[in-house]
């Protein structure tokens, strides 16, 4: 037998003169997406580079040492203004060893403080050779810290990389700065007095960079 049948309103059917309601069809589950972020396992670091980064932290801290070294030698010597730059460009140094430990941490990076060596201060028998003794300083710093970049970039480590741009630039200018205060301690020679002049402008500058 054929029933007829016809639609109604409100999601209802009449089969004959009867009245059937019809449930509305259910929709599937819909998937939500979750909030919560995956954790982002960072790429392992090479051995190297953890090794050498550690190292450049100890080397940082070692010559914040050394020109707090020559400051004392110069505040004994009575180059006052001399001893005012050396005691600012420690402290500089020690803030980028803070600065690379804050970073350190940031990154999971796993640091071992080591054992810093003590300057020494018995081959400084005049400010020429001290001064010497710091470029020296200065351009193996900038050989370690470029070892250093060369290991995050064979490693793709591109913060490390980016991280460590300033501390290049600081290099260049460090280096270049410590050459031409080296040129006018040599030319204490022809010019005596000169090394008065230098001591006043050396701590003129380090007084000014404070302020």
């Amino acid at each position: 037998t054929t029933l007829a049948c016809w639609s109604l309103p409100s999601g209802t059917l009449a089969f004959a003169g009867q009245r059937v309601v019809v449930l509305p069809q259910q929709q599937p589950p819909r998937t939500v997406m979750s909030a919560t972020r995956m954790p982002v396992i960072p790429r392992a670091a090479s051995p190297k580079l953890l090794s050498l980064f550690n190292a450049q932290v100890t080397r940082e801290l070692e010559a914040s040492q050394l020109y707090l070294a020559a400051s004392i030698w110069c505040e004994n010597r009575d180059f006052g203004g001399m001893a005012v730059y050396m005691r600012s460009e420690s402290n500089e140094e020690r803030q980028h060893a803070l600065h690379m430990i804050d970073f350190a941490n940031k990154r999971n990076i796993p640091l071992e403080l080591e054992t810093v060596v003590a300057p020494n201060v018995a081959t400084w028998l005049s400010p020429e050779e001290l001064w010497q003794d710091l470029l020296y300083a200065e351009q193996q710093n900038t050989q370690n810290l470029l070892a250093l970049a060369d290991e995050a970039a064979q490693c793709q480590d591109h913060a490390v990389s980016t991280f460590l741009m300033p501390y290049h630039m600081e290099q260049v200018n460090a280096e270049d700065s410590l050459r031409t205060i080296l040129a006018k301690v040599q030319d204490e020679n022809q010019t005596p007095g000169l090394l008065r002049q230098l001591d006043s402008e050396l701590g003129g500058e380090a007084k000014a960079h404070a302020g």
